[in-house]
């Protein structure tokens, strides 16, 4: 009986996104590996695919962070909208798989939904754009490497955080707790 089997923690792909997916349909074939996300649970293995580990870990770190910080809540909801790499990303609203970029964008999708969880929404002016990116950007404080992991305990180690990412991170365990499974 077939079943998918952990193989490699392939770590960040950042710009390189496409082609390392090329690399990988090349090696092992197309539909014949998967990305998943897995963590080692109460002496058990459990193995989330990108739409469920992006709700279970990312929203849940995102929304333990910012539900007891109203300060940091009314800042996000004084801009207009919030984006990662590019304006276009406001089109994928609050669903992960809407990846339009030329990279994955996902703490945006994040916080617009845990807006929602919380009852709140963007009140500012629409061209006003909370950006979460780069160290210099109005949103830097809520990028995914800078944003605690609600259970630092589930990230696998050795840690494959990327240089710009706090150990103990959400980004820490997207990287650590990711996995190449392939169909055997």
């Amino acid at each position: 009986m077939k079943t998918w089997k952990n193989v490699a923690r392939p770590g960040y792909f950042g710009k390189r996104r496409d082609e390392k997916v090329a690399e990988l349909n090349a090696k092992y074939g197309r539909g014949d590996w998967r990305l998943t996300w897995v963590i080692d649970y109460e002496d058990q293995q459990r193995s989330l695919d990108f739409i469920q580990a992006c709700i279970d870990f990312y929203e849940k770190s995102y929304l333990r962070y910012l539900e007891f910080k109203p300060a940091e809540l009314d800042y996000i909801c004084s801009f207009g909208e919030c984006i990662d790499n590019s304006t276009t990303n406001i089109e994928s609203g609050t669903d992960y798989t809407a990846q339009e970029s030329w990279a994955t964008h996902i703490q945006d999708i994040a916080i617009r939904n845990v807006l929602r969880l919380l009852g709140r929404k963007f009140k500012g002016p629409k061209n006003s754009l909370l950006i979460i990116r780069s160290t210099d950007s109005n949103g830097f404080r809520f990028g995914p490497g800078n944003v605690p992991f609600y259970d630092p305990s589930l990230i696998t180690q050795p840690s494959m955080a990327p240089r710009w990412a706090n150990k103990g991170s959400v980004e820490d365990f997207w990287q650590s707790n990711k996995w190449i499974q392939v169909f055997e």
